[in-house]
């Protein structure tokens, strides 16, 4: 049996079976309802406030980059998000049929600017570096018909945490 209870009700036992699908327009309108959802979903997890907002900003991020850059801002398209709940984490797929990343301009995790010059703060590449900074595991990956971006958070456990 997992570790944890969702609100007195246990996880199955095969992982991967526990997942959600949402779906959007690509329109930054209607981002902060996958927002809300992942929300709602962290609140029912044992995550404390800080990385459950941290996730919630991660998986937000990633929708907003998929209708801004793979959709240029045009709305009529799906943005998609797969939620699955393993024993040990949480995993979310942004997925969209819209224009690739080029992986040779992803930005790399390092953004090196001075926090206390706010006129200096670079004007790309910090959603995939804030995604990165928060999140335990972020992989991007092409397939034949969609654009993954898959990110993953461990839950917390307490013997992992007393090492």
């Amino acid at each position: 049996m997992p570790p944890w209870q969702c609100k007195g009700i246990p996880m199955a036992e095969k992982p991967g079976t526990q997942t959600i699908r949402l779906a959007i327009d690509s329109s930054l309108e209607y981002v902060f309802l996958i927002g809300l959802c992942v929300r709602g979903i962290c609140s029912y997890l044992p995550f404390d406030e800080v990385t459950a907002y941290q996730v919630e900003v991660s998986v937000v991020e990633a929708v907003n980059n998929a209708v801004k850059h793979a959709y240029k801002n045009q709305s009529g398209h799906d943005v998609e998000v797969l939620i699955s709940l393993f024993e040990d984490r949480i995993v979310f797929e942004v997925c969209d049929v819209g224009r690739s990343m080029d992986s040779e301009r992803i930005p790399t995790s390092t953004i090196d600017f001075d926090p206390n010059r706010m006129e200096k703060l670079p004007e790309g590449g910090m959603g995939l570096h804030i995604i990165r900074s928060t999140m335990d595991s972020v992989e991007y990956r092409k397939t034949e018909r969609r654009n993954v971006l898959t990110m993953s958070k461990l839950l917390p456990n307490k013997s992992r945490e007393s090492r």
